[in-house]
């Protein structure tokens, strides 16, 4: 199933309600209609009978494309019998009030415009130069990120503890959505510009999930892009690292609600 919603470009939620006949395993995406590579949300779930979704959009493309299908029907474009989508709804995003400086503002200003086009922009082996409006930040955004001697490193991204570049890895961000591009991005820029430590992966992990919770991200998101990172490694620190996290998500969602 596919349906074009028009958001114009303004924060809100989805609210949809999905019915089976019988247990099913869905996707539900959240697409830029007029631009390739741009899903603000990716995302699946075992639905039993009812259940109810709300999808945070703290950006929205100018329309949108909602696209539910079964895991085992990837055809999205045909019909399939096997669920239904009813009440769909545009309703306010709920969000705490910011309190940031105009530093932090700037920066996620120009990591949202970024994350949301990096999936058409240019990359290159040398790192394609963008910098954000006021020229304080800078993202280079490479095919692959590459250590010492040229050889190909897995992070997704990483910054300068010099300068506070950010370098992100096109083969990485392409797969990703919106927010999950998001959380990775303010994960590094707490590295360097929030963080007591600059080094504690710890600290940068709580800081960056507390501006993306704050402007209004969805955790399923959150969780799959930290997962997807995290499987790449075989260590305690990065089971710590989710546990952390997973904790921090549920506390800030029991606050605000």
């Amino acid at each position: 199933m596919i349906k074009k919603i028009l958001l114009n470009r303004k924060p809100c939620t989805i609210q949809l309600e999905i019915k089976t006949n019988e247990p099913q395993k869905l996707w539900i995406k959240v697409a830029d209609s007029q631009q390739d590579h741009t899903f603000y949300t990716k995302r699946y779930s075992k639905v039993d009978k009812k259940q109810t979704f709300f999808i945070r959009l703290p950006q929205s493309p100018k329309i949108a494309e909602l696209i539910v299908y079964n895991d085992n029907n990837k055809d999205y474009y045909n019909d399939d019998s096997s669920f239904k989508v009813s009440n769909i709804q545009i309703v306010p995003l709920k969000v705490n009030k910011l309190k940031l400086s105009k530093k932090t503002l700037s920066f996620i200003r120009f990591a949202q415009e970024f994350c949301e086009m990096c999936g058409v922009l240019e990359a290159s082996p040398k790192g394609e130069v963008y910098t954000s409006n006021n020229g304080k930040f800078r993202i280079d955004y490479f095919d692959e990120i590459r250590g010492s001697g040229g050889k190909v490193v897995r992070t997704p991204a990483r910054i300068s503890q010099v300068n506070g570049r950010i370098e992100v890895s096109k083969k990485a961000f392409i797969n990703f959505s919106v927010p999950m591009r998001m959380a990775i991005i303010l994960h590094e820029y707490s590295h360097f510009y929030i963080n007591e430590n600059p080094h504690s992966e710890t600290q940068a992990d709580i800081n960056g999930m507390r501006l993306y919770l704050k402007i209004g991200y969805p955790r399923i998101d959150a969780y799959n892009v930290f997962l997807n990172v995290f499987k790449t490694t075989d260590n305690i620190e990065s089971v710590d690292r989710f546990k952390n996290l997973d904790t921090y998500i549920k506390q800030h969602e029991y606050n605000f609600n």
